[in-house]
């Protein structure tokens, strides 16, 4: 039977043999030519030294030896108001060291101190310019600290300085100036100016230009007769005061008793603003104490965030006129 049925089976036709054969061959064609696809995609893919797909990537203009920025956490919302959980967050403080661009090396310590120590950077200094993109690329704040004229006449004043003789143009230039010498600014606080700050007028000026150009202001305070602030507000400025001296006597214990005090604040009103200088004894005892401020409950925040918080707070819950009690006066040259 098996060997009848196996005389049964048909041989495949000499056509049937060919398509077979073409079938076969089409098949291991494919094969071959799916292996050279596959080898030369992996020869050159990323990574293997052939042309990567072009991609444009715009840096910022920092130094070669900086540190890359640290990340920071949006703060805002897409429409560049504070987000909503802002005011929910517990006492926060800010700090800003003044007087920077004279010295390299003081730049450098400033830009190495932890957390967000905001820096002020005097226009027309040997470093003014190295300090900034500096500080910029280790994720600190940069501010403009903008000569304003003081009260005391025996102290020299130089091109940068605003006077309350110039007019306008000339006042609004020699601004215009010392804001572009200071690259990567957020805002702008005083370096002196007891005597201009007092003066409604030139300050009015002064707001206006920052109005325009996007900055926030910080009332460094030097005279309890400014009206800084005043002028901010009706040119609708984001604007805060400074609430604590850090050094103005530049000894660890005193600096000690400032930070303490910066605390004190920020736990009873909510938000401080501390101004500090580059002495030794001010960087000594922040680079002590500010790994601290945790355990102290207050969070130590960029000065914008302060300036955010203050402009969502009620003018006349009583905060402002506390806080304007307690402030600490005295100009610094």
């Amino acid at each position: 039977m098996a060997k009848k049925g196996a005389a049964k089976r048909k041989k495949p036709t000499p056509a049937q043999r060919r398509r077979r054969y073409l079938a076969a061959g089409f098949l291991g064609i494919g094969l071959l030519v799916g292996l050279v696809a596959g080898t030369v995609v992996w020869l050159l893919g990323p990574g293997s030294g052939g042309a990567p797909a072009e991609r444009t990537v715009r840096k910022s203009p920092r130094m070669e030896t900086d540190p890359p920025p640290p990340r920071q956490e949006s703060r805002k919302r897409e429409d560049g108001k504070p987000e909503e959980g802002l005011m929910e967050r517990g006492p926060r403080a800010a700090i800003i060291i003044d007087d920077l661009g004279n010295s390299w090396p003081q730049g450098k310590a400033v830009s190495r101190l932890p957390f967000p120590v905001a820096v002020a950077v005097l226009p027309g200094t040997p470093y003014a310019d190295r300090t900034a993109r500096r500080a910029h690329a280790r994720g600190k704040e940069v501010l403009v600290h903008m000569p304003m004229e003081p009260e005391d006449g025996s102290i020299p004043l130089g091109p940068t300085f605003l006077r309350q003789g110039m007019d306008r143009p000339t006042l609004l230039r020699t601004m215009r100036a010392n804001l572009q010498g200071i690259p990567y600014a957020v805002g702008i606080n005083n370096h002196m100016g007891s005597a201009l700050t007092a003066d409604s007028r030139p300050m009015g000026w002064v707001m206006e230009a920052l109005g325009r150009s996007g900055l926030f202001f910080i009332d460094s305070r030097t005279t309890a007769d400014t009206h800084a602030l005043e002028q901010a507000h009706a040119a609708g400025v984001p604007s805060a005061g400074r609430d604590i001296f850090l050094d103005h006597r530049p000894t660890e214990e005193f600096v000690r008793r400032q930070f303490q005090r910066l605390m004190e604040e920020a736990r009873a009103q909510g938000t401080a603003i501390a101004i500090g200088h580059p002495h030794p004894a001010t960087l000594k005892v922040l680079r002590e104490l500010l790994p601290a401020t945790s355990a102290m409950g207050v969070e130590i925040v960029p000065v914008r965030e302060v300036v955010a918080v203050r402009a969502r707070q009620e003018p006349n819950d009583g905060t402002l006129a506390a806080r304007r009690a307690r402030q600490t006066q005295g100009e610094r040259p």
